[in-house]
């Protein structure tokens, strides 16, 4: 009997042993995982700390204002890549804590920095910063940017970016002292320059896009100032678009257009007439200058 419990006693202890080692090996797992799968960063491994803190609101005007980037664009996006490869992305809209501001960790070494401000609905690509293109059925709007090599190195740095315009606008001033009842949307078609921004050379895209924004005019009584943005693919370019004006069960109302219209980058060019009164559908060109202290206004037109 005391053979048989010794060997009881014996079995027991090789039970809680074989137990006890177990629960220490799925203990160390745990901990293997968690340290594997960890992607969050303290404050103290941040080697990187990046502020698009202002813009300069009208690049090519002689009188330049600054203001706060938060202040006008909604959404900022922050990008880093190396050798063509995106390594950090950081997506911000207002509203989010330190909204402006994106801390990282990154290898030392010579990165580029692309940083995009704007108001979309949705973000523009960013795998390539040749190619940043926002949705078509969204439309874009007033777009800015920052495009640079970045050197990281062991030291914590801080960099304060400024931010440049890159977009043109084109705004159309209706001057229709009623809109009929039925009118629920206007859409502006517009081709000739392009969609998409090549953040490394600060131009648009080589290829021509067909752009539209779709304005929702339900239930007033005058016209909207219709403005939609293109980039540039060169300092001096043009526009062939289209306004047509549709009933609730896309009818056509109204149409009427506006064929070689000047622009230049990052300006305005205004064209200032009548969707809906008279019966021409093409639009005749008045020209003028006008400096403005937000936007430069490189043309005036009237139809």
């Amino acid at each position: 009997m005391g053979a048989f419990s010794g060997l009881k006693s014996a079995r027991h202890l090789l039970w809680l042993t074989a137990l006890l080692l177990v629960a220490m090996g799925c203990e160390k797992m745990v901990l293997d995982e968690d340290d594997a799968g960890s992607t969050k960063e303290t404050a103290a491994d941040y080697n990187v700390v990046l502020r698009a803190s202002a813009y300069n609101i009208v690049p090519f005007s002689q009188m330049r204002a600054v203001e706060s980037l938060t202040n006008y664009c909604s959404k900022l996006c922050f990008v880093v890549y190396q050798d063509g490869v995106q390594k950090k992305k950081v997506l911000q809209k207002r509203g989010d804590d330190g909204y402006g501001e994106t801390s990282m960790k990154l290898t030392p070494g010579t990165y580029q920095l692309l940083i995009v401000g704007h108001s979309s609905i949705n973000n523009p690509t960013l795998s390539n910063p040749a190619s940043v293109k926002f949705a078509n059925a969204d439309g874009f709007t007033d777009t800015f940017y920052y495009y640079g090599d970045l050197e990281v190195t062991d030291h914590a740095d801080r960099h304060d970016l400024m931010l440049e315009r890159a977009t043109s606008m084109l705004r159309i001033i209706l001057t229709d002292e009623r809109m009929p009842q039925t009118v629920d949307r206007i859409r502006v078609y517009y081709t000739g320059e392009s969609g998409v921004f090549d953040a490394t050379s600060g131009w648009g895209g080589t290829v021509n896009s067909k752009q539209y924004t779709m304005f929702d005019v339900a239930g007033r009584t005058t016209p909207p100032t219709l403005e939609v943005f293109t980039f540039l693919r060169d300092d001096i370019g043009s526009l062939n678009v289209a306004l047509t004006a549709y009933d609730a069960d896309t009818n056509i109302i109204a149409e009427k257009e506006l064929n070689d219209v000047p622009m230049k980058n990052r300006m305005v060019t205004e064209y200032t007439g009548s969707l809906f009164d008279g019966n021409s559908t093409t639009a005749e060109q008045t020209i003028s200058l006008l400096a403005e202290t937000a936007w430069q206004v490189y043309k005036r037109l009237n139809f």
